[in-house]
């Protein structure tokens, strides 16, 4: 017993940094997102026959936002749905029908339409096995022999789904107001994402109805251009009233994060590693959770398990970064002049171009006409983003490499031995 007792403690000790959606009884370790959490609330509150987004990358929170998410004792309702099949357009309405149904029939505030949630889940159910029987019979060459299988065109009428999604929805609304919150969209590419709402504006808007899809941080981007108009092609702003942008978490956000995570073993990560597992995370949540998840992964541990075998130690936290860091180096094909301006941008987020240009120059003699190409070059792999004119910032976790573990830069030059190869070259010239 007290070998198991042991085990349980140590996996709570991991289960602190476990990377998954907090739920309404873990509000205590919520942190940042209340602007956007009572944004969403008012919406939901205020609004009618609407449809917003909330967009932010993965492991920014959105789905946290939805679970604790509460109207107390105001008349309005909270579901939430999980669209997973995105096949075509029938099936995705089919999908958001199937689980509406089953939302409401979870939902004890939403009594009087268990009933006909209940038959339109039945309803489905036969619509897929009608489309499957009347599938076509085809041969496929599959490792040299002919396989016969079973295909269908469609699997259900996108008529009478959009006609039981419309009935759905006026029974559940017709006594509260209902806030319909769309998970799992966010995992999907731009052109998706695009084909899925529309596919749903027009099922969507009703009164007493408003809806809050969780979308890719892209999104946001792409609904501020078309709003201001430099999107030839945008239809966002005809589909969504408007996006509840979470931008990244500022460093003492994640600092506050990880000590309220660790607050019953706050032995596990002294203030010094803290800010290691910070400056990795670059503001999101997920890769400072996972970054102390992995290290202590990799921990060699004995039993009898002790609380101080998981402290996690600054050369473990620093070898799991560079395991991480060193698999995305490996993918982007660095020039060496490519290597050496990140090496001398790595130590500040932040740099103006006439800082790139000098210390590059000073440092590694780099003529400016190369650093002006090799700068533009790190623009379009996106390693080096402009935030404002002639200001640029590094991505964080390659800033990391270069800051930390990479050594294989030969032939840096000081300021002196840049200033003294100039002076050289001149009294040669003189002569």
């Amino acid at each position: 017993m007290v070998k198991k007792d042991r085990i349980i403690e140590a996996q709570k000790i991991t289960g602190m940094f476990k990377d998954l959606p907090l739920s309404r009884g873990e509000t205590h370790l919520f942190v940042d997102r209340f602007d956007e959490l009572n944004m969403i609330r008012n919406i939901g509150l205020l609004l009618d026959e609407s449809i917003y987004g909330v967009a932010g990358e993965t492991g920014s929170g959105k789905t946290t936002l939805f679970n604790i998410l509460d109207f107390e004792e105001d008349p309005i309702h909270k579901i939430i749905l999980h669209i997973t099949e995105k096949d075509s357009k029938e099936i995705i309405i089919a999908d958001l029908l199937d689980k509406l149904c089953l939302a409401i029939r979870e939902n004890k505030h939403l009594s009087f339409a268990h009933k006909e949630a209940e038959e339109i889940i039945s309803f489905l159910k036969e619509e897929e096995l009608k489309g499957q029987e009347k599938g076509v019979k085809v041969g496929k060459i599959i490792e040299g022999e002919k396989k016969w299988t079973r295909t269908s065109k469609e699997r259900f009428n996108l008529s009478a789904i959009k006609g039981k999604l419309r009935e759905m929805v006026k029974t559940m609304v017709k006594y509260d107001k209902v806030l319909c919150c769309i998970d799992e969209i966010d995992k999907e590419t731009k052109k998706d994402v695009l084909v899925i709402l529309d596919s749903l504006k027009d099922e969507l808007i009703h009164k007493n109805l408003v809806v809050v899809i969780a979308l890719p941080q892209l999104m946001y981007h792409q609904y501020v251009q078309d709003r201001i108009g430099l999107l030839k092609e945008g239809n966002l702003e005809n589909i969504l009233k408007d996006i509840v942008p979470l931008h990244r978490m500022n460093d003492e956000d994640i600092d506050s994060l990880l000590i309220r995570r660790t607050r019953k073993f706050p032995d596990i990560l002294s203030s010094k590693v803290r800010q290691l597992v910070v400056e990795f995370a670059a503001g999101n949540p997920r890769e400072a959770l996972l970054l102390c998840l992995n290290s202590l992964l990799k921990k060699k541990l004995r039993y009898p398990y002790e609380k101080d075998d998981f402290v996690l130690r600054e050369e473990e936290i620093k070898n799991e970064m560079e395991r991480f860091v060193k698999a995305r180096i490996s993918g982007l094909k660095l020039s060496k002049r490519e290597r050496q301006i990140l090496k001398v941008a790595s130590d500040q987020s932040i740099l103006t171009r006439s800082e790139i240009f000098r210390r590059s120059s000073q440092i590694y003699g780099i003529p400016s006409s190369t650093i002006q190409t090799v700068v533009k070059s790190l623009l379009a792999k996106k390693i080096v983003k402009e935030v404002e004119s002639d200001t640029y910032e590094i991505d964080k976790k390659i800033g990391l490499f270069f800051k930390y573990y990479d050594d294989s830069l030969p032939g840096a030059k000081t300021a002196k031995t840049v200033k003294t190869a100039k002076t050289a070259k001149a009294k040669k010239l003189r002569k």
